[in-house]
């Protein structure tokens, strides 16, 4: 009988495992590594012999094969509010499109004979080992990164094998590593936890284990492995970084005991859900939920949400191969509003382009495509396509519910002024054909530019709301793109430049009677509740999972402190004093270190 044993490791993702082992061993797939004979004009044996058109139409399937299925991933876990572990498919897809991994598999099929997977894996192992050479660590997990990639464009090429151990029972595997491809594979209602021999605390699968909620302990070394086989029962601390192999009785009832105390944590917080979101002193802040979908809706719901803030429309689009009409979106508008009854919704037109692909709508390819055709731009020239029948469906689902419109990427008066028009057109066809619909539509803007921001005056007298996109107004404020890991630190969303931006957000929308929600990643984080109150923030859009330790925030937060707090950080020059500021608040006012200083 095996002994008790505890392994040291690293802490990688939060929470209490218990459970068998499973003994992973990653899929292999194989190429031939060499090219093949190629078919010339007049030859009938084609067998083991390469048709370059054909070999080049079936690496294009695989590329827009993987990048639908990155874009889908990337997606899901935005509407989660998992902004860290999303923008690391924005990464794979930014390394998947680049033209010079494509050209040279190109010629390696077109000018050398390659398979299709034989070319995809050479020209990605030539760009990886090009940068792996540069004594670099960012550079090294680019590196780490393109391999990745193009091993999901091979398992597409050659079949996708597989896994030799299949996780069919609940268990929590041990592998030397694991990529965010492969995590994705296992299923989640059977993944206990996770064990890496290898992994940095900052790798993708440990990334992706954070946002899923799998606990995970990393770095525990080859030497693990002599002491494991399957079914041996695990215990698992990602939050202490160790693992307990065949534990005692004793040990047990004291892990059980640890996991029952977080389990009774979560029921505390869900048993709070219906709790009024009112601060110490009295100031009600309206909690709205992030979603994409009507199963998220009826999460909300369980959760206490008091509406929805961002109805993120792209998931009706997106992995389609035609546009959906005008009825199939009314439906999914009505299937959210019926997962909450009598709550106001608040419905965000399609925000595609950028970071964000739709089969049904290819886009040109940009140099620089955040800054490029995206979001309303997109819909505003394509009206009769995109923009009308999309309106349409929105007023619709009004007749019977509090169905509102907001509009993403709003740089101009201009835009807002011809989205409005838009609207009212919507809304004469909808009249003249009978079609029963909202009488009096809520058109907000998304403030996501720093454009907007410095004409917010004006936008703000002309819609009905204001909501406010943190996570993009971070990102063109600072000008970093959050998903390149060389200015990735820049992105900071308590930089006081992008703070004094929203002050200035507040301010013009309550001068004109406007109310002002913030639906970014930053409404999710709850070392920054009291502040976002203090700046006047009327309303807090978050990821459903997010909404019980916000409404706990809230509940503890002194109104009339965190106006201090917002006093001192807007006078406030450096990231540093923000954070320094923010903290001693939090530690005075009862809440907890965390995500500022991520």
């Amino acid at each position: 009988m095996q002994t008790e044993m505890t392994l040291i490791g690293r802490a990688a993702a939060p929470g209490i495992a218990l459970g068998p082992a499973l003994l992973y061993r990653v899929p292999s797939v194989h190429t031939r590594g060499q090219p093949a004979p190629m078919v010339h004009p007049g030859q009938t044996n084609l067998a083991d012999r390469v048709i370059p058109g054909l070999e080049l139409q079936r690496l294009d399937a695989a590329l827009h094969a993987t990048d639908a299925l990155m874009s889908t991933a990337e997606m899901q876990l935005q509407e989660l509010g998992k902004q860290a572990a999303a923008s690391m498919f924005s990464a794979y897809r930014t390394f998947l499109q680049d033209p010079v991994l494509r050209e040279r598999a190109q010629t390696l099929i077109g000018e050398q004979g390659y398979l299709a997977v034989d070319a995809i894996v050479t020209a990605g192992e030539e760009q990886a080992a090009q940068i792996a050479h540069l004594v670099h660590p960012d550079l090294s997990i680019c590196a780490a990164d393109i391999r990745d990639v193009v091993g999901q464009v091979q398992r597409l090429l050659i079949g996708d094998p597989q896994p030799e151990q299949p996780l069919t029972s609940p268990a929590i595997i041990v592998t030397h590593d694991l990529s965010p491809f492969e995590l994705l594979r296992l299923p989640r209602d059977s993944l206990l936890g996770i064990v890496l021999i290898g992994g940095g605390a900052t790798a993708h699968s440990t990334i992706l284990a954070r946002a899923l909620g799998i606990p995970a302990v990393i770095g525990l070394g080859p030497a693990l492995l002599d002491h494991l086989h399957d079914t041996v029962m695990l215990a698992v601390d990602g939050d202490a970084g160790y693992v307990i192999v065949a534990p005692s009785s004793t040990t047990l009832a004291h892990i059980r005991t640890r996991a029952a105390a977080q389990d009774a944590h979560r029921v505390a917080l869900y048993q709070q859900r219906e709790l009024a979101s009112v601060t110490c002193d009295g100031l009600a802040v309206t909690l709205l939920a992030n979603v994409a979908s009507p199963v998220e809706a009826r999460i909300a719901r369980e959760w206490g949400a008091q509406g929805i803030g961002s109805l993120r429309t792209e998931l009706l689009f997106i992995d389609r191969p035609a546009l959906p009409n005008e009825d199939e979106q009314v439906a999914l508008y009505e299937a959210v509003i019926s997962a909450l009854p009598g709550c106001a919704i608040v419905a965000r037109t399609l925000d595609m382009g950028g970071d964000k692909h739709l089969p049904a709508f290819p886009l040109p390819r940009e140099d620089n495509p955040f800054l490029g055709w995206r979001g309303i731009r997109i819909s505003l020239s394509h009206a009769e396509e995109l923009l009308l029948p999309q309106l349409r469906a929105m007023l619709r689902a009004g007749a019977t519910a509090d169905v509102r419109i907001v509009v993403p990427m709003i740089a101009t008066l201009t835009e807002f002024r011809q989205v409005r028009t838009a609207l009212q057109q919507a809304h004469m066809q909808l009249q003249q054909a009978g079609i029963p619909c909202t009488t009096h539509p809520q058109l907000g803007v998304l403030i996501e530019i720093p454009a907007a921001v410095l004409i917010i005056d004006a936008l703000a007298q002309e819609a009905d709301f204001i909501s406010i996109g943190t996570n993009d107004l971070t990102q063109y404020t600072l000008a970093c793109d959050r998903t390149s890991p060389h200015v990735a630190h820049l992105y900071q969303s308590l930089e006081p430049a992008v703070l004094r931006s929203m002050a200035m957000i507040v301010a013009a929308a309550h001068h004109h009677g406007k109310r002002v929600s913030l639906c970014g990643e930053m409404a999710s984080d709850t070392d920054v509740t009291a502040l976002l109150i203090g700046m006047g923030i009327d309303e807090l859009s978050c990821a459903p999972a997010a909404l019980p330790r916000v409404r706990q925030a809230i509940r503890r937060t002194h109104a009339a402190a965190a106006r201090e707090l917002a006093q001192a950080v807007l006078n406030a020059v450096s990231l540093d004093t923000v954070r320094d500021l923010v903290y001693t608040h939090a530690s005075v006012y009862g809440a907890t270190k965390g995500a500022i200083e991520s």
